[in-house]
């Protein structure tokens, strides 16, 4: 694990990982320790981390930017800037790196950021400057299937035509074997990889990725090989899902983690077996799927309209016809509840919001709500630990662990089990 030959080249510059040198088995030990401390106040017990199956390549998305080169010293007036394409340097937001590879992206990725310089460089495109006013080259979105084996590419570029889309769809395909390819046009000033418009250039409109759900007494076990996970399972102790994978698509970053992850809701579904699960900020139907046969009636709730859209989809695929989808801000869903009689008697909730969090007036409404059940699921365990108390107001916090999702980093994800007082 901490060989020379397996760390990423550019481990120490680049912004993403910190902890490549340090053997796994000790980054779950470090992450265990930092929840303990972060809960000590309300949880005694040890919380246990639930393992990534795979800790390089793990990630399904990355989406490098084109930058202007930094220097140490102001160039003189006219002096035109390098084009790079990569990360951040670490602790240095201003500062672009220029990447040959990435350990934890998907497969392959060498090649195809070698291939798109090349390609850059033969068609005197430039990066955009931080204000957007010049330049043209944004990002390089790509995503690919862990047991699909679908890849996708998508250039985002500043609005305009793309004169060489066709030689890019021939480069793409000679480094990378993409199954969909896109442009991208984003005229905003923030530096992310979204897009106003889409442009499929080649292929499908979507890739697929599979998930296989582990059932709750084989959790830890991945029903294939993680090293080679490619394809459905025919084992009986999992449930297997297909996903509909869109350009800006929120889907698990780390999908073999995930499978645990969605085990461990399923396993606590099926402990409760509500009527009615109510799946908040549900995204593209990962949670509410996964658990489609613990409760008769599942509502997922997300205020992207199209990540709903991918959720219709994906019941559709995998013949599901008890999860429904509706498209809605938490805060005006949960007052609408509120008005209109509250949770059935007996339902259970998860919650699964972003890194900010729940709204305030979000926490009040639902504790107002006071479902039986709650499992709040967390991406970020300090804005979790803020939240505890005014939850701790109406509930028992009963069960408190953790999945990795993200080896190499100090990030987990943590899974918080209340019921009512």
């Amino acid at each position: 694990m901490t060989d020379s030959n397996v760390l990423c080249r550019h481990f120490g510059e680049c912004g993403g990982c910190l902890n490549q040198d340090v053997p796994y088995e000790q980054q779950l030990a470090l992450k265990q320790a930092a929840l303990q401390k972060l809960f000590r106040e309300f949880w005694h017990a040890p919380i246990p981390i639930t393992p990534s199956p795979v800790v390089w390549h793990y990630r399904n998305k990355v989406d490098p930017s084109f930058a202007l080169q930094w220097y140490p010293e102001p160039p003189p007036a006219g002096f035109e800037r390098d084009t790079v394409l990569g990360f951040k340097q670490k602790g240095k937001w201003f500062r672009p790196l220029e990447i040959e590879e990435c350990r934890i992206g998907p497969a392959g990725l060498d090649a195809l950021l070698q291939g798109v310089r090349e390609w850059r460089q033969q068609c005197g495109l430039r990066a955009c400057g931080p204000r957007k006013r010049q330049g043209y080259l944004r990002n390089l979105l790509v995503r690919d299937g862990k047991r699909s084996g679908e890849r996708m590419v998508a250039l985002i570029t500043m609005p305009g035509p793309f004169e060489h889309s066709d030689s890019f769809v021939a480069m793409v395909n000679r480094c990378f074997n993409a199954a969909s390819i896109y442009h991208g046009e984003f005229a905003g000033r923030a530096d992310v990889a979204t897009a106003d418009k889409l442009t499929l250039l080649y292929g499908r409109n979507s890739i697929q990725e599979i998930l296989e759900v582990p059932e709750s007494d084989n959790i830890t076990s991945d029903p294939s090989d993680p090293s080679d996970p490619s394809g459905p399972s025919d084992e009986p102790h999992s449930r297997s899902l297909i996903f509909r994978i869109s350009p800006l698509s929120f889907f698990q970053t780390n999908p073999l983690a995930a499978e645990r992850l969605y085990g461990h809701i399923r396993a606590w579904a099926a402990q409760r077996t509500p009527d009615v699960l109510f799946d908040l900020y549900g995204g593209s139907g990962g949670v509410a799927l996964s658990c489609a046969d613990c409760a008769s009636e599942i509502i997922s709730v997300e205020n992207v309209a199209a990540a709903t859209e991918d959720g219709c989809a994906n019941a559709s695929t995998n013949n599901v016809d008890n999860v429904f989808f509706v498209t809605d801000s938490m805060r005006n869903y949960l007052r609408n509840k509120i008005e209109s009689g509250g949770f059935p008697e007996g339902s259970a909730v998860v919650v699964d919001p972003p890194r900010a969090g729940m709204h305030p007036k979000a926490v009040r409404r639902l504790i107002q709500l006071y479902p039986q059940h709650v499992l709040y699921v967390s991406c970020n365990p300090k804005r979790l630990r803020e939240e505890l108390p005014a939850f701790l107001e109406a509930y028992h916090l009963v069960e408190l662990q953790a999945v990795d999702m993200f080896p190499h980093t100090p990030h987990v994800e943590a899974l918080a089990v209340f019921e009512r007082r």
